[in-house]
């Protein structure tokens, strides 16, 4: 692993552990309605392209998109189209972002060597199944869509079947949590 690679993971390592522990300990900052305001306040005209470039970049803040989507429906009542387009390309992106990040830290090096008979059988797996099981994995809520796309990633499934394996799983999701946060916060 080269020098720039192993600085590159150490601060994703560092920043994944560090907002981990303030998120586990401040869990109010990840509120949907205190995202709403902090985003009002200063963001002030650019709103929307703040919300864009959060959702965008999602996976190096660790936002949950969940929540994200939940913050739209606040910021955006009666715009639902536009929260739906928005939330589904940042989490397409935010995929596509996860998926060259692992491949560029040469992390599947490690689980080679590690775990080379698994990574041959989910390789395999992906090769014959790929699309169907990256789009079942994102259509279950219960598994972070972020784990897969780390799998994807390092074992080098096709980005395109990849992107569009996550793009139709999780139109499901996205509906069903605009639709959740519209009947739970009545926007």
């Amino acid at each position: 692993m080269t020098r720039a690679k192993r600085i590159a993971l150490s601060v994703w390592l560092t920043l994944t552990v560090a907002l981990g522990a303030v998120y586990a300990l401040y869990p109010e900052l990840i509120e949907p309605t205190r995202l709403v305001e902090h985003l009002r306040l200063q963001a002030g005209p650019f709103v929307v392209g703040s919300y864009v470039v959060l959702s965008l970049f999602r996976p190096l803040t660790l936002v949950p998109s969940t929540v994200l989507i939940v913050v739209g429906t606040i910021l955006f009542p009666d715009n639902y189209i536009v929260i739906f387009v928005i939330s589904l390309a940042g989490i397409v992106v935010s995929a596509g972002l996860i998926y060259y990040f692992f491949e560029y830290l040469g992390l599947a090096e490690i689980f080679e060597q590690r775990h080379s008979k698994r990574i041959r059988w989910l390789e395999e797996k992906l090769r014959q199944h790929g699309f169907w099981i990256v789009m079942g994995w994102s259509v279950f809520p219960f598994v972070p869509t972020d784990v897969i796309c780390y799998v994807a990633g390092s074992l080098r499934m096709h980005l395109g079947k990849f992107l569009l394996a996550v793009a139709v799983g999780e139109i499901p999701i996205v509906v069903f949590y605009i639709g959740g946060s519209v009947w739970l916060f009545g926007s």
